[in-house]
């Protein structure tokens, strides 16, 4: 009788162990509903992004060739206008989640360090000058034919203008250096231009600008860059030849000039101003 006692408490016993085993599991929740904000920032090529889902831990934002962004909030930077497509994937305890919203940029940025303002300054400072050659300033009728232009020996025997510095910098800035001299222009007659300077045509010091046109000395102003533009600003700023202005030959210091950019690498930069039947051309190097 004992043993069937024993026999029976086994079978008990493997019955108990053969039993499933369920294991249970906390509730994490469903994956997150995403939503966020897009607000204009300081510029028109800035916006702000904020992600406005509830309860996440993770957030990260793709901006397609503009790059890739991560936090809860973010600055994006698209420098030329266009639409752009802002993709934001955010993570809670139940999975990820992705929506995207489209941003329209109405300008490019003319500060930004990419295309033509990235070649003017290597996203630093760079200078240029010149083109110590024959041609690097050219004046006609358009920008091949030739009323006049310098030749191999004014390079020498002009030395005032073609140690002229023309300084761009990342910040937006522009100096001209002209290193204590100057050129004094001529007319198309010869005569020195404007005609009330005082001085003859050729090389002075910087000290016998006249008080009223002291502006085109040496002096820090700043620039802006367009994919076909160059515009230098604040009083008497100028690159190439100071007499050379926007629409015109002008006989005063100027708040700003805009140049055509003909051609720019990262060695050579050829502008042209068009006055209207007189076309300014200048060839400039930078090392």
């Amino acid at each position: 009788m004992l043993n069937k006692y024993i026999s029976i408490f086994i079978i008990a016993l493997c019955c108990v162990a053969c039993e499933p085993q369920v294991d249970v599991k906390p509730d994490i929740g469903e994956a997150p509903n995403p939503s966020f904000e897009i607000t204009q920032g300081s510029t028109p090529n800035t916006f702000i992004l904020t992600n406005t889902t509830p309860d996440v831990f993770l957030t990260s934002w793709d901006l397609g060739s503009a790059g890739q962004l991560e936090g809860a909030t973010a600055e994006a930077i698209f420098p030329f206008m266009g639409n752009y497509e802002i993709t934001m994937t955010t993570f809670n305890r139940g999975g990820s989640a992705s929506l995207t919203q489209s941003v329209i940029v109405t300008e490019d940025d003319p500060n930004a360090c990419v295309g033509n303002f990235e070649t003017l300054t290597s996203c630093t400072e760079k200078i240029w000058k010149l083109a110590p050659q024959a041609g690097a300033l050219h004046v006609g009728p358009n920008a091949t034919e030739v009323w006049w232009e310098n030749s191999e020996e004014d390079v020498d025997a002009r030395p005032c203008h073609f140690n002229d510095e023309y300084i761009f910098r990342e910040d937006g800035s522009f100096e001209y250096d002209n290193k204590g001299d100057f050129w004094a222009d001529s007319d198309g007659d010869g005569n020195i231009f404007p005609g009330d300077m005082g001085i003859s045509v050729g090389c002075h010091p910087s000290s016998e600008w006249p008080a009223a046109y002291q502006a085109w000395d040496s002096g820090v102003h700043s620039f802006s860059a367009t994919a076909n533009t160059l515009t230098v600003s604040g009083e008497g700023a100028w690159i190439g030849l100071y007499k050379v202005g926007t629409t015109s030959e002008v006989a005063v210091p100027q708040e700003s000039v805009t140049y055509s950019i003909q051609s720019l690498t990262d060695t050579e930069m050829v502008l042209v101003s068009d006055l209207g039947g007189v076309v300014w051309k200048f060839t400039l190097t930078s090392q």
